[in-house]
């Protein structure tokens, strides 16, 4: 069986927000049942065994960012290159899972690189955070979401309202959104689909 790739920004012990340890508490359990590489950045470009999963930590290629897009699209070449080696070394993956807005860029381009199947989980999104698309970063990230989310095969969201949200909002169609609680056991069942 191939592996999940997991791509996201933040995971214990990078942390800095609460994705990281919602993460810590579903990703060794994923990784339990179904091979599991971690794609984070971290402080060096390295590869490491944590919590049942291939860790490949990539470092930053730039060190300092003039506005958060610009960060955003550093860290995704950067989290590119680590999905890279680990698609290389993995002898292919599966499917890709991203697990926030940022990292879902380096999962949508790599996804069409390789023709592997793409999952988002989305927490919460621009509107819900800013509260209504005022400004132009607001606006800038907004559009990185819709253009992600439309490029995806599937988003998993924790509720029927986030589900409503993003059919009226990004204009998803519904069939393609899974509401499932971000349980293991939820995700196990939406990745037998590309797994087996």
């Amino acid at each position: 069986m191939r592996s999940i790739l997991h791509i996201t920004w933040e995971y214990p012990p990078w942390v800095v927000g609460e994705l990281s340890q919602r993460l810590k508490q579903i990703l060794p359990s994923i990784a339990r049942q179904i091979p599991s590489v971690l794609v984070v950045r971290g402080g060096h470009d390295r590869s490491s065994k944590m919590d049942d999963m291939i860790l490949y930590e990539v470092g930053p290629s730039t060190r300092t960012s003039p506005h958060v897009l610009a960060y955003a699209h550093a860290l995704n070449l950067d989290l590119v290159r680590g999905g890279c080696r680990a698609i290389h070394e993995q002898n292919g993956i599966s499917l890709i899972h991203t697990h926030d807005w940022i990292s879902s860029m380096a999962g949508m381009y790599l996804s069409s690189c390789f023709k592997i199947p793409f999952v988002i989980s989305v927490y919460t999104t621009e509107i819900m955070r800013a509260g209504a698309l005022t400004s132009l970063l607001s606006m800038g990230i907004y559009d990185v979401e819709r253009y992600c989310f439309h490029r995806a095969n599937v988003l998993s969201v924790q509720t029927e309202e986030m589900r409503r949200h993003l059919v009226r909002d990004y204009g998803v169609e519904a069939q393609k959104i899974l509401v499932s609680k971000g349980e293991p056991r939820d995700l196990l069942e939406l990745y037998s689909r590309w797994t087996h």
